[in-house]
């Protein structure tokens, strides 16, 4: 079951129940009828009050038409809007807000609305012959339902590390979206949950959890799904399957086996062939950002795998800094297009995906004996991981990703220090870091929480204190 819509109208009905009908019929979703004026149950269930048919339903239509021009036995003043359709405008808006409420009028009707309105607020429908003309009831009901759908294409601007942060709300929105209940978002909006509940899962380290949570979703309502929830579904599943194929050597090298890698990429260039520039919404600007970012790591993934030719190698590391470059130019066109600025995306989720790939560029490019642009890559990595340690302190966020933060800066910061002759970095500020890193270390080891991120901090910081000459073991860090 997609969205309950509640129809509200004035004048007449026709138009209403013709764009029921066409929801419903076409589109899946279930129109509750404003009033239910003529008492038919195929409309709205007899003896439901608009109130209780507002209560059921989570967006909203409403129908700008003046009141029937003759109207026998009634004392009620003619082309007018309905004073019941401006109570139910302003309910609706309480309860759904204004993004989930589309409001439209008929191009040549003469409707007279309140002069604080903004002339956007209703969207007037035109007929087929263009901005001038005037459209027939079936003209003016497609167009309704035209521009309903236009409007299910919104972007989710809310905090994306606050999601992350709250990822029950994104479990919810996906649980409730195909029942009885009514979903909480369009299919649009979904498809956007769907990536950012992806990232979300693989921070907190349950993909495989959420991967079954999505396959029996794509099982059960696959059928249902718009070509853009389709296609974040199946982005999804294929990094899961791809996240969760990695291994390591016996250097501690994280690297993929050549199938993995031949599917993975297989899948990642047909879902950028698949993806549609939209200007109605940014579900393809955001899909392309978390596409190439998981590309420049699964070609460093591959690169990484010693059983496989060198020369295929280089060419792996090589590509990898191609998609890290195309994940650059993703987020660039991303910040055009979007208010990540304003929702402060550009110091969280995208501040990490260019962390990611910034230190997936340093790896690559001193494997390939670029050492200057490997230098450059690391300040780039060393300064995301800076400001996102400086953003979310304890008590910002759920103390997991800010312990994933925190030994993802201090990695980054030993390998700063590995270089500080190259970097040309002051004698004083590496022993301040030193001893920064080697309390960290200390106050970690108490907790007794072993992970990869953090076996890895330990190790270099003993080699650089003279502690270990063991080999360089690096490891990826998505």
């Amino acid at each position: 079951m997609k969205d309950k819509v509640f129809i509200a109208w004035s004048g007449s009905n026709a138009i209403a129940m013709k764009v029921k009908r066409i929801l419903e019929e076409k589109h899946n979703y279930y129109c509750a009828i404003g009033g239910n004026s003529d008492n038919s149950s195929s409309f709205a269930s007899v003896g439901d009050t608009v109130i209780q048919q507002i209560k059921t339903c989570n967006q909203a239509i409403v129908v700008f038409q003046n009141k029937v021009a003759h109207c026998p036995g009634c004392n009620r003043a003619e082309n007018v809007v309905s004073n019941n359709l401006f109570f139910e405008l302003g309910y609706v808006l309480s309860q759904y807000g204004q993004k989930k409420v589309h409001c439209v009028k008929r191009n040549g009707d003469d409707i007279v609305l309140p002069s604080d309105f903004d002339n956007s607020f209703v969207e007037t429908i035109c007929g087929a012959e263009g901005k001038t003309s005037t459209p027939n009831d079936d003209e003016f009901a497609e167009g309704i339902v035209r521009y309903f759908l236009e409007r299910q294409k919104m972007s989710i601007n809310t905090n994306k590390m606050y999601l992350i942060n709250n990822r029950y709300m994104m479990h919810d929105y996906i649980r409730s979206h195909y029942s009885e209940q009514g979903s909480k978002c369009s299919d649009y909006e979904l498809a956007q949950y769907v990536i950012f509940y992806m990232q979300a899962s693989h921070m907190f380290g349950d993909g495989d959890a959420v991967s079954k949570e999505i396959t029996a979703f794509r099982q059960d309502h696959h059928y249902d799904f718009s070509p853009e929830l389709a296609l974040a579904v199946n982005i999804c599943l294929s990094f899961f399957a791809f996240a969760g194929s990695i291994h390591f050597n016996e250097d501690g090298n994280a690297y993929i086996e050549k199938n993995v890698f031949i599917k993975f990429r297989r899948d990642y260039d047909t879902f950028l062939k698949l993806l549609v520039s939209d200007e109605m919404g940014t579900f393809d600007n955001w899909a392309r950002v978390f596409l190439y970012n998981h590309m420049s790591y699964g070609y460093n993934l591959f690169a990484n795998n010693k059983k496989m030719d060198e020369s295929l190698r280089m060419q792996a590391y090589a590509l990898s800094l191609k998609a890290t470059e195309d994940t650059e130019k993703a987020i660039q066109e991303l910040e055009r297009v979007a208010p990540v600025k304003e929702s402060n995306d550009v110091v969280g989720i995208l501040s990490l995906i260019r962390a990611y790939v910034y230190r997936n560029a340093f790896l690559c490019s001193r494997r390939l004996g670029k050492e200057e642009e490997a230098l450059e890559w690391l300040r780039k990595t060393m300064n995301e991981r800076i400001s996102l340690k400086q953003n979310f302190e304890i008590g910002t966020i759920d103390s997991q990703l800010y312990e994933n933060f925190a030994m993802e800066y201090y990695l980054s910061r030993l390998e700063y220090l590995e270089n500080k002759e190259a970097l040309g970095l002051d004698p004083f500020d590496c022993s301040i870091w030193m001893e920064e890193i080697e309390t960290y270390i200390s106050e970690h080891n108490e907790k007794k929480n072993e992970t990869d991120y953090f076996n890895k901090v330990e190790f270099l910081f003993r080699r650089m204190a003279g502690d270990d000459d063991g080999d360089d073991d690096e490891l990826l860090v998505l």
